[in-house]
């Protein structure tokens, strides 16, 4: 029989402890990754590390039911996409994929976001959420450019003979804007390239505005009581 003392777990959107593992990987798919593809020549690094980042992301919101069922239902087509795309050449293949990607992203981020705002103490793994927060709102940019790239063609200028790898120069091109840092050795071409790069400026310095002042608010908070 369940002592009356013990304190029951209200069921949360989000296991506690998953979010510093979730940011190792997507800093492996950002920073690993290409280093060790220019060393080593190892060129299904990103994909591997992309594949990592959705099944461990998937499993994090494992205890709501119907996030995990949407989550999977759009991860799916999308770890599917990145291991055929060398097979299936198929536009519509490469944009429904993206879009998935971008759909799975996007749940996954709001998850963390209710979960995060909900909590009432600051402690590490609040501010390893905050920080995947901000990593994956930059993937998703980086996916919806791939979608506009692939729809359009010649909506971002490349550098010469880089396009091969055009996913992981739109993931760059995805962290150079959301920081504002802005080298201009990929630029939007099109009027909806440019749009969506203001977009992401604009939201990704309103995150940080609102994100740190919510940290040291909760901080000021607990530091008074």
């Amino acid at each position: 029989m369940m002592d009356r003392k013990t304190p029951l777990r209200s069921p949360g959107i989000l296991p506690r402890g998953r979010f510093l593992k979730l940011l190792v990987l997507l800093l492996g798919m950002l920073v690993l990754a290409p280093l060790l593809e220019q060393f080593f020549r190892l060129m299904v690094l990103e994909d591997l590390f992309l594949t990592a980042v959705f099944v461990y992301a998937a499993y994090s919101i494992s205890r709501n039911k119907v996030l995990l069922a949407t989550a999977i239902a759009l991860a799916l087509p999308a770890i599917a996409s990145t291991w055929l795309k060398p097979f299936v050449k198929a536009q519509w293949f490469a944009i429904a994929a993206g879009l998935c990607d971008v759909a799975f992203i996007t749940t996954v981020t709001v998850a963390i976001l209710v979960y995060i705002f909900r909590q009432k103490d600051i402690n590490g793994d609040v501010i390893a959420g905050a920080i995947v927060v901000y990593l994956l709102m930059a993937v998703m940019w980086s996916q919806i450019y791939v979608v506009l790239e692939i729809a359009q063609p010649g909506s971002f200028n490349f550098p010469a003979g880089a396009r091969d790898s055009t996913p992981a120069l739109l993931r760059y091109f995805s962290l150079v804007t959301i920081t504002t840092v802005g080298y201009g050795d990929i630029t939007p071409a099109t009027h909806a390239a440019r749009a969506f790069a203001n977009l992401e400026s604009v939201v990704g310095q309103l995150y940080l505005v609102i994100q740190v002042a919510w940290l040291v608010g909760m901080h000021v908070s607990i530091k008074s009581k």
